[in-house]
């Protein structure tokens, strides 16, 4: 899989997202989730391509974190399930992404969600070229992508 990092925003999850996932559970009262307790929603938009032979799954539970500076934060199970909701958003838009399956050649949206310290900017991003950035040898080798200043 090739992953490009497209954004990073740090204003809370996409109201169309969360009233789709609504929609689709038939839970129109549900609240709108809120981060932990001093801490804020961020969302990495990725682009995820099939450069192999075979149909492949991949999305960044376990396998990203968003960092700030030499802190690396992953997807709760929470977060995840964030995540999840952006998945099936863009697949109903007709934009399959690779948590569902992607054939060779094929792209598709992935999107993290982080929680991070309300007062802090994410500074880069680590894609582990593995399924998952720490296994009992330690840290897998990966990608480390620096964010511009401004995200």
């Amino acid at each position: 899989m090739r992953v490009t990092v497209d954004s990073v925003t740090c204003n809370g999850l996409d109201p169309q997202v969360l009233a789709y996932a609504a929609d689709s559970t038939g839970a129109s009262t549900t609240p709108t989730p809120t981060p932990e307790a001093g801490k804020k929603y961020c969302v990495l938009a990725m682009t995820a391509t099939n450069v192999g032979t075979d149909q492949a799954n991949w999305d960044a539970d376990n396998t990203v974190s968003l960092n700030v500076g030499g802190i690396h934060y992953q997807q709760s199970q929470d977060d995840a399930m964030h995540a999840l909701d952006y998945e099936q958003y863009w697949h109903s838009k007709g934009q399959i992404g690779p948590a569902f399956g992607i054939n060779p050649n094929s792209t598709g949206p992935v999107h993290g969600v982080f929680q991070i310290p309300t007062a802090d900017t994410p500074t880069s991003v680590w894609v582990s070229s593995g399924s998952a950035i720490r296994n009992i040898n330690g840290v897998q080798p990966g990608y480390l992508v620096a964010l511009p200043p401004t995200q």
